[in-house]
């Protein structure tokens, strides 16, 4: 599964974790365990999104506001 998610970034470039979830078909409960493994091991990395929409906070960490990309 692990080398499922590094060829899709690899192929598509940055996604979420909301898209990258129906893609490889898993929750994304089942998910965030492994993207925090490919971060830790420095095969992925988040990618960080300006906020414009000047709302309270908490949104990066929506399944669809969460970018990973390949290192």
């Amino acid at each position: 599964m692990l080398s499922n998610i590094l060829a899709l970034l690899e192929e598509r470039g940055t996604l979420s974790v909301l898209e990258i979830s129906q893609i490889v078909e898993v929750e994304s409960s089942a998910l965030h365990p492994m993207l925090e493994l490919l971060e830790r091991k420095a095969k992925i990395q988040k990618v960080e999104l300006p906020c414009k929409s000047g709302c309270a906070g908490g949104c990066e960490t929506a399944d669809h506001m969460l970018f990973f990309k390949k290192c």
